[in-house]
């Protein structure tokens, strides 16, 4: 074996090396998220009913609501991100179904590489909102980061809840962290660097060909 030869030998096992890890990061993700999606879509089932049977007492919770909304566009964000994962996302696939699967290759890359691109802009946009250097800057004083930022999410609590806002918007830096992750797995799958993994729906694992 040349040079040439060996360079390219090495090149492939570091590309699937890095595949790999990316592909076992996103499977912990998902598993998480799936464990999330469980969760609240439970406790939302359960707030109904202790909705429908205060109601029916004539003593409604008004912070049931609330929690329940919460929870719904929560389950919202992290479904939407394990789907990435799982390539059951939205698509009009018109034109894709009309290529061969080379070009469909190139046509999912593409499109893996502007939804990474979509999760690390949100990215940027979640460390701008939570602002954790300023934040560390202030020594952790709520009071005086509030003052000198004059951005309020550490300080304004939610209508009926009253629990900091910024625990609810803990959702958007998960899901774009996410989104991110399973992006990038899929992309080294669409490069070939790896065999395409399916993440299914009913919690099992199963493999295609890449």
């Amino acid at each position: 074996m040349d040079l040439t030869a060996r360079d390219a030998a090495l090149l492939r096992c570091r590309r699937r090396t890095v595949a790999e890890a990316t592909q076992a990061v996103s499977r912990v993700v998902a598993a998480g998220e799936k464990v999330l999606v469980t969760a609240f879509v439970a406790a939302i089932f359960a707030l109904i009913l202790l909705n429908i049977a205060t109601r029916a007492a004539g003593r409604p919770l008004i912070w049931v609501d609330e929690l329940a909304i919460y929870l719904m566009v929560a389950t919202c964000f992290i479904g939407t991100s394990l789907t990435v994962r799982q390539r059951l996302d939205f698509a009009v696939t018109l034109v894709i179904d009309a290529l061969g699967q080379a070009k469909r290759r190139v046509v999912d890359a593409m499109l893996t590489v502007i939804g990474l691109a979509y999760g690390l802009f949100l990215i940027v946009l979640c460390w701008r909102l939570f602002d954790p250097v300023q934040l560390a800057w202030s020594g952790f004083d709520i009071a005086a980061y509030t003052a000198a930022s004059l951005n309020f999410l550490y300080t304004d609590p939610t209508q009926t809840l009253g629990i900091p806002k910024w625990v609810v918007l803990l959702v958007l830096p998960l899901y774009a962290v996410g989104v991110s992750i399973h992006c990038l797995a899929n992309l080294v799958e669409d490069l070939g660097w790896a065999e395409r993994e399916r993440i299914a729906a009913d919690s099992a694992a199963t493999l295609e060909a890449g």
